[in-house]
């Protein structure tokens, strides 16, 4: 079975009022299969404003949703996202063939902006 690492990524903008954004990081090519390994969160924006994020993976013709957990906060000199929110962690997700890999930005306050960076790293794998 062939495999070959691949990365693919994606930035999320939030305007002041918007609550929630899903976007498609990466849609899998027909025969492949992506197994996800690492995922990579860097979000900004306001402070005492939780950020939501989850990744949704098609496995096995069945969607799983999983929730990535930021390990920091940091305050940063940038008047317009004056927070700063990360972390990374290792994930064994399964992307089927012709599926996408989305992810979702939500918060209950929707004031100011938001910008969140996401890398998902791993394998394409032939199927």
């Amino acid at each position: 079975m062939a495999q070959r690492p691949f990365q693919a990524g994606i930035v999320v903008n939030l305007n002041d009022g918007e609550s929630s954004k899903d976007v498609v990081i990466y849609t899998v090519p027909a025969r492949k299969r992506f197994d996800v390994k690492f995922l990579g969160i860097n979000g900004f924006g306001q402070p005492n404003q939780p950020l939501f994020y989850a990744i949704h993976v098609t496995t096995r013709s069945q969607l799983g949703i999983y929730p990535i957990a930021p390990t920091g906060i940091a305050e940063i000199a940038e008047p317009e996202f004056p927070t700063r929110f990360f972390g990374s962690q290792e994930a064994a997700l399964y992307a089927d063939p012709k599926s996408d890999l989305l992810f979702s930005v939500a918060r209950k306050d929707a004031r100011g902006n938001v910008r969140v960076f996401i890398s998902i790293s791993g394998l394409l794998v032939d199927v």
